[in-house]
């Protein structure tokens, strides 16, 4: 055997070995994430999930939009595509005075929407499992963070989501007139 096939050998042999090592890693933290996430989805950004109600408070006032009408439906699919855009996790949850303080405070406009089984939102950890409500507020305690609670049958779930901003959703209730400051 000459010493050109011989090297072209070892090569191989190296090359194969660095698919092979990387492909365990790989599969390795796949199969890490999925068991503490309890999710093989965790990495799909995509949710399109629509609501069977939200109900918007502003103001001390609350209005609720079934799922059939065009607002609901319009709101819907700004919350989805903020959802499936850039997301983290924050270990920041919702307690049940704030979820009164949103409900109740005047100064305030959240939006809850409401749906009729509960859903999850893919992200790489066990949170956000089981969700029957978002709450998120727009003007208020957290406005500013561009936040999403979870509430598991009107119970604050575990932690929160951020995402890239609540802008879209504050400027279109503004826009319908479904929520303007008294």
């Amino acid at each position: 055997m000459d010493e050109s096939a011989v090297s072209v050998g070892k090569k191989a042999s190296f090359l194969d070995f660095l698919l092979t090592i990387s492909l365990i890693i790989t599969v390795s933290l796949y199969l890490m994430l999925t068991a503490f996430s309890h999710d093989p989805l965790w990495f799909w950004p995509k949710f399109d999930i629509l609501p069977k109600e939200i109900i918007i408070q502003c103001y001390g006032s609350e209005l609720k939009l079934e799922e059939s009408s065009s607002e609901a439906g319009e709101i819907a699919a700004l919350v989805n595509k903020q959802i499936s855009g850039d997301k983290r996790f924050d270990s920041l949850s919702l307690t049940t005075p704030t979820y009164e303080y949103y409900q109740n405070d005047p100064n305030v406009v959240t939006l809850e929407l409401v749906y009729a089984e509960p859903v999850r939102i893919h992200i790489p950890n066990m949170y956000f499992t089981n969700i029957t409500s978002l709450v998120i507020p727009l003007i208020g305690r957290y406005a500013d963070s561009s936040i999403v609670f979870g509430l598991i049958n009107g119970v604050p779930a575990g932690g929160s989501i951020h995402v890239a901003s609540n802008q879209a959703i504050i400027d279109y209730l503004t826009s319908m007139r479904l929520c303007s400051k008294p």
